[in-house]
């Protein structure tokens, strides 16, 4: 039974295993990822976890937090433009987007208020290197659920999204 890469698609190299993972690479992406043996024979997949949007004007950065995310069985779509990240929050629906503020145009500050808008507003946790605070003040009545500081950590984020899209599934029982 084939494996393929959870980022492009293709037939994935097996590249060894530890500890009841099996480890895989991508040819096409270079990406190395390890899954539990069990999924690796069986064929089962999880079901995703979410869909998440990454949003950062860092190729580097947006490649390993949507690689954070992947490992834990998100479906991530990435941006690297504020106009991009605008058309895919239109387009992709995403649960949660990750945000930086400082963007080519628009900005993390303008998109917010537009994400917003949406039929389906996403929650947006800002990923952001600002210190000032009267700039961080600025994202009071913006809607935003969390501020992480860079430097991020796999934790933090991880550990935030979790939180947003545990409050999204209780928003939902309670609509039932």
């Amino acid at each position: 039974m084939d494996t393929f890469c959870p980022r492009c698609g293709i037939p994935a190299t097996p590249a060894g295993h530890e500890d009841a993972r099996a480890i895989y690479r991508c040819e096409n992406c270079n990406r190395v990822w390890m899954t539990h043996l069990g999924a690796a024979t069986t064929g089962t997949v999880p079901a995703p976890a979410g869909r998440v949007l990454v949003v950062d004007d860092s190729d580097q950065l947006v490649r390993l937090v949507a690689m954070w995310l992947e490992d834990e069985h998100y479906l991530v779509t990435t941006a690297t433009t504020g106009a991009r990240a605008l058309a895919s929050v239109r387009a992709a629906t995403p649960d949660v987007v990750l945000l930086d503020l400082i963007l080519p145009q628009p900005d993390g500050f303008s998109l917010c208020p537009q994400f917003a808008c949406v039929p389906r507003p996403p929650l947006v946790i800002v990923m952001t290197a600002l210190s000032d605070p009267v700039r961080l003040r600025q994202l009071d009545g913006l809607g935003v659920f969390d501020v992480l500081q860079k430097p991020l950590s796999q934790e933090m984020v991880l550990e935030s999204v979790s939180r947003a899209r545990s409050l999204q599934r209780d928003d939902q029982r309670a609509v039932i």
